[in-house]
């Protein structure tokens, strides 16, 4: 619809976007060095941030960059299920027939990661989205499970994402030696003010415009209405591109920012 009126060839302002065409913000790039450093020593990662800061982009341009011949990513997005169930899921990601008990499929799992390590020179990275829904009794299975050789090798990776409400769930004392066993940490904070042009330079060029469409003044509007966060500056983005569309204006300025705003607002709270 304002695709073809805005020149686009795409969808712009998609959390679907392409890898490769990602904006590398500041705090992408932190988290890729920091998954780097993960991939040398293995272990456990948290990473956390408020809904919308770019988390499972961050991990989904992540899981890109493993080469296939050394890592086994399994994403688990269900944080909130049973510790059996949680089993049954992770054995299933790990590509194997889960057994009936819950003892019986952490020695299969365990078993699984060793074998993938010493005959196949394959790393398991295991990625719990949604962590701040974990169970207590959950983080104590995962720790038991990267428990290898009484706890001397690290053979596989765990990623734990959330909001930050993990945080202080993980500081509690029972979680202690969870805690210790923490090789990286990132949070992610969304975009700096000096990012939000090039950020919408970067998602409407991989959209296929070949000039600016919305103008400074809206730029900065969106970002403060947004904190910086990439999904909200995507979902005001989109809309504002509506809005301006329904109008023809060939520029987005801060009154179409506003317009979109209330229209969107105006939607989620009703008549």
């Amino acid at each position: 619809m304002y695709r073809q009126f805005y020149g686009l060839t795409g969808h712009s302002f998609t959390k679907d976007i392409p890898v490769s065409k990602l904006f590398m913000s500041r705090d992408l790039k932190e988290f890729m060095s920091r998954m780097e450093y993960l991939k040398t020593i293995r272990g456990i990662a948290l990473v956390f941030g408020e809904s919308g800061a770019g988390k499972t982009t961050a991990l989904r341009s992540f899981v890109d960059s493993l080469n296939p011949q050394q890592y086994s990513p399994v994403y688990l997005p269900l944080a909130s299920v049973t510790v059996i169930d949680f089993y049954r899921h992770l054995a299933v990601g790990l590509g194997l027939l889960p057994r009936f008990r819950k003892v019986d499929i952490y020695h299969q799992i365990q078993q699984h990661i060793s074998n993938q390590s010493s005959q196949h020179g394959q790393i398991p990275v295991i990625i719990v989205d949604e962590a701040h829904h974990l169970r207590h009794e959950l983080l104590h299975e995962l720790q038991m499970i990267m428990n290898f050789h009484m706890d001397s090798k690290n053979l596989a990776i765990l990623v734990l994402a959330g909001t930050p409400s993990i945080v202080p769930m993980v500081k509690i004392r029972i979680h202690d030696s969870f805690l210790q066993r923490v090789v990286v940490h990132h949070e992610f904070t969304g975009l700096e003010p000096d990012e939000a042009a090039p950020y919408f330079e970067s998602m409407l060029r991989a959209a296929g415009a070949v000039a600016p469409i919305f103008t400074p003044d809206a730029i900065a509007a969106i970002y403060q209405l947004s904190h910086g966060m990439p999904r909200l500056v995507n979902q005001i983005a989109s809309k504002c591109l509506l809005v301006g569309y329904t109008h023809e204006a060939r520029a987005i300025d801060p009154k179409i920012v506003q317009e979109a705003v209330s229209d969107s607002l105006r939607i989620s709270v009703g008549p």
